[in-house]
């Protein structure tokens, strides 16, 4: 009996460090993701269609809104409704009604905004714990154009000021360097496949010349698993292939895979420590004090 009451202490004192260790990077994470953050946009871009670029913005606005509510704004600027579909509990959209207010669309245009923290909040609140100004899939709502996006987002910066903007993709749509040129923070989303790594470098040599700061500084890199097997090329890659910018893995998940809007309890424990491992990285920068 006391042989092995010898061997539990043993084993109890060789965990203890990566226990203690854990639950230190927890609660650093913690403190960072509840810190107040200086005012700043986190654009997340990423080549062609269906490669995770709204569900990785989902994500984060997600994991941001769990320490920040209310004051996290989504802005969807793409054409396909994915950021509403992935973060919306109601069917309605919130972009004409907004920027309707704002004096940038319809009969308002060119009027003196008339909109108030309550009142953005009453057109807002279509996401479960951040704000989003989306509009749902199928068309029925422009979203926010190249034209708008400045007034939109610096006009709304003051009531919401995190905010994590979906683009389309890379291509040549105008509302993608309007978005870049004014971001505080980047992600690059690919597939984790064999094109990943390539698509990543081409795209930092597309958005580099539109960045204030270099991309090493200020991007991270996430490369998405679709598929419960993967290939054998999904692993992070090397320092020299992924320019030296920070890249992450996000894991097939099939909460992540399913129609419809994001469920965070549905989410593994993997899925959930890496998102807001990632969301952490993205805002460490940005806290104040």
């Amino acid at each position: 009996m006391t042989e092995y009451r010898h061997v539990g202490r043993t084993m109890v004192r060789a965990l203890d460090p990566r226990i203690t260790a854990q639950v230190r990077a927890e609660r650093e994470r913690a403190e960072i993701l509840s810190a107040r953050l200086s005012p700043g946009t986190i654009a997340v871009v990423g080549p062609g269609s269906g490669t995770g670029r709204s569900t990785v913005a989902a994500l984060v606005t997600s994991a941001l809104a769990r320490y920040q509510a209310a004051a996290v704004l989504a802005v969807d600027t793409g054409h396909g409704g994915g950021l509403h579909g992935r973060l919306a509990i109601r069917s309605a959209g919130s972009t004409d009604a907004v920027l309707t207010g704002l004096g940038l669309r319809g009969v308002a245009v060119g009027r003196r905004p008339a909109v108030g923290h309550r009142w953005l909040r009453e057109r807002l609140a279509l996401a479960e714990r951040a704000m989003l100004l989306a509009g749902p899939p199928g068309g029925v709502e422009s979203p926010v154009t190249a034209a708008e996006y400045g007034t939109v987002s610096a006009t709304l910066s003051r009531w919401f000021p995190v905010r994590v903007v979906d683009t389309p993709p890379l291509t040549g749509d105008p509302v993608v360097p309007a978005v870049l040129t004014r971001a505080d923070r980047v992600v690059l989303v690919a597939p984790s496949d064999e094109r990943g790594p390539r698509w990543l470098a081409d795209c930092r040599s597309w958005i580099a010349p539109l960045l204030r700061e270099p991309f090493d500084r200020v991007g991270l890199q996430v490369l998405v698993r679709r598929d419960a097997q993967p290939p054998v090329a999904t692993t992070v890659p090397s320092s020299a292939e992924s320019g030296g910018v920070a890249t992450v893995v996000l894991p097939f998940d099939p909460a992540l895979r399913a129609d419809g809007a994001l469920r965070w309890a549905d989410l593994t424990p993997g899925t959930e420590k890496i998102v807001l491992d990632m969301a952490a990285h993205i805002v460490r920068d940005m806290r104040l004090g």
